[in-house]
């Protein structure tokens, strides 16, 4: 059975490439999609990229979907798991997950890059496809 990674991006005339960034090797996703290739093919799995260019007459927009979902909800999902020392010396890093307005109130993602491989995984499971069932 072929497994497909559909990357989506849709965004609005004015933006040149996702505004997503890893926070910890400063690579974007772009960057980091490229990485894996090989590793995805290896695996069996096809990555299909598709460009959506919506109407600029409404807000900035800029998201990029995992097999249908916004990635922004598999990173916050992926970063659940990254806070689970509940000990009073445990200091999780805050924000691990960032999302936030960009340049020209652009929507923007900032994680560590394992959390952006996490999503990638993450939009592989039918159970968390099924919790984001109505992004699609």
């Amino acid at each position: 059975m072929d497994r497909i990674l559909a990357v989506t991006w849709r965004h609005t005339p004015d933006q040149k490439e996702p505004c997503l960034t890893c926070s910890d090797t400063s690579r974007t996703f772009s960057e980091l999609l490229e990485e894996l290739i090989p590793a995805f093919q290896e695996e069996g799995i096809t990555v299909r990229f598709s460009d959506e260019t919506v109407d600029a007459g409404g807000p900035a927009e800029n998201v990029v979907l995992l097999n249908g979902i916004p990635i922004s909800p598999l990173l916050s999902h992926a970063a659940m798991g990254e806070e689970y020392c509940h000990a009073s010396k445990c200091m999780p890093v805050p924000h691990i997950h960032r999302h936030y307005p960009g340049p020209g109130g652009v929507p923007c993602d900032e994680a560590p890059e394992i959390l952006f491989r996490k999503a990638i995984v993450l939009s592989f499971d039918e159970d968390v496809r099924s919790q984001f069932s109505s992004f699609r």
